[in-house]
């Protein structure tokens, strides 16, 4: 009886040791992970930012994902080759750009590219995109909106698109009670709004910088 007392004890010490050095490493790999994950999901959302700017800048406003994956793949993006200032001197004449142009003062020329040539440079398959990374099944969620915005004395309308990652998403499979506390204190964020994940843009103002950084 004393026997199996002793090794009862012994056994529980064991079992105790484990749970204690478990509390221990479990948080911590499961934080290395999420970095490596986090790390591969900030590249793919800032690559996505310098494609939404782009395509802005070629059709005035922010894409959907699949406009953004047909500006990927079919579209084009537009350089302007400027040679010579349009001065204060051809201003005060009266002479606008386009005639200072035309006149061979200035020179303009646009130059029309490929946006996959000039934007993709390793070759990536742009429906690849806007999938998470290591998860090939979940796209990134893109949304695309307008805002008012007030520019001196007067309100304009401007686009804006956020593209995002749930936590749920790109941790899943990993511990459920760490993952379920990190939703929580993320959402706590911010007076209760903060997001349980990673966001680039904003569809309440003009932003294309991350929840990170």
């Amino acid at each position: 009886m004393k026997i199996v007392r002793i090794v009862l004890i012994a056994l529980a010490v064991i079992v105790m040791g484990y749970l204690c050095v478990m509390s221990i490493v479990t948080p911590e790999n499961f934080k290395k992970e999420q970095a490596q994950r986090e790390a591969l999901i900030e590249k793919r959302l800032k690559d996505i930012a310098t494609y939404e700017i782009a395509y802005k800048e070629n059709y005035g406003k922010f894409a959907t994902a699949d406009e953004l994956v047909e500006f990927l793949t079919n579209g084009k993006i537009f350089y302007i080759n400027a040679e010579g200032d349009y001065t204060d001197e051809m201003r005060e004449k009266g002479i606008t750009e386009n005639q200072a142009a035309a006149q061979g003062l200035i020179k303009r020329d646009t130059t029309y590219m490929n946006a996959r040539d000039s934007l993709l440079k390793n070759g990536e398959d742009p429906r690849e995109l806007i999938m998470v990374p290591g998860f090939p099944d979940h796209r990134i969620e893109i949304e695309t909106a307008t805002i008012q915005q007030e520019v001196g004395n007067d309100t304009i309308n401007v686009s804006v698109f956020q593209a995002q990652v749930p936590m749920e998403v790109y941790l899943a499979g990993m511990d459920k009670h760490i993952l379920s506390t990190k939703i929580s204190d993320a959402k706590a964020r911010n007076n209760g709004a903060g997001y349980p994940g990673l966001r680039i843009g904003s569809l309440k103002e003009v932003k294309t910088t991350g929840n990170w950084e």
